[in-house]
């Protein structure tokens, strides 16, 4: 009997490590890939504010029409809204990433990219898929991103994983469109998010 208890709270012990190891590993795993989605963004955003330019672009977009400030504060709230839409789509475009504005910046990218796109690569073939909602991170981030900047030099082997994490149901139908659709060299997109079922 004694023997028994003794064998039975090894057995507890030894649960308890893998599982305190588990949650350890998936931690490490949530603090890694989120770390690379802020790299993956690094140099890609912008210092200028969308609402710097917006109103600009809405004054534009009025005097365009042939109104005032009155008149349109008069139109139809749908008209307006669409008009301010438009608005918001432009002043959209008009931001500039840091690295299309700076050369060296530009390097420092893709070498992130390049990083990113190792690491992932290793992760994938270990784990499997990940994404921040599969593995329970606290951190939301979209590990796709990193997969559509890859640089040219890994698609071969970007594409033999995506498949095989596509037969084992492993990414989203969704995710895959979107590799494989920069894998492709990038044409048009032509489906939305809600255009897929999520796996």
């Amino acid at each position: 009997m004694k023997n028994f208890l003794i064998f039975l709270m090894f057995i507890l012990a030894t649960r308890n490590d893998f599982k305190s190891n588990r949650l350890t590993k998936e931690n490490d795993l949530c603090e890694t890939l989120y770390q690379m989605s802020l790299d993956d963004q690094k140099y890609r955003g912008t210092t200028e504010q969308i609402s710097d330019k917006y109103s600009d672009v809405l004054d534009s977009l009025i005097l365009e029409k042939g109104l005032d400030k009155e008149s349109f504060l008069s139109m139809p709230e749908h008209e307006q809204g669409n008009v301010k839409r438009q608005a918001l789509k432009l002043a959209a475009r008009s931001l500039k990433p840091l690295m299309e504005q700076n050369d060296s910046l530009r390097v420092l990218q893709q070498k992130l990219d390049e990083n990113n796109t190792e690491k992932l690569i290793a992760i994938t073939k270990k784990h499997g898929w990940l994404t921040s909602k599969k593995i329970g991170c606290k951190e939301n981030f979209k590990t796709v991103l990193i997969f559509r900047h890859a640089p040219k030099k890994y698609w071969a082997e970007i594409r033999s994983l995506i498949e095989k994490e596509r037969i084992a149901k492993r990414i989203s139908d969704y995710e895959y469109y979107l590799i494989d659709n920069h894998l492709k060299g990038r044409p048009p997109l032509r489906k939305k998010p809600s255009d897929f079922r999520e796996n």
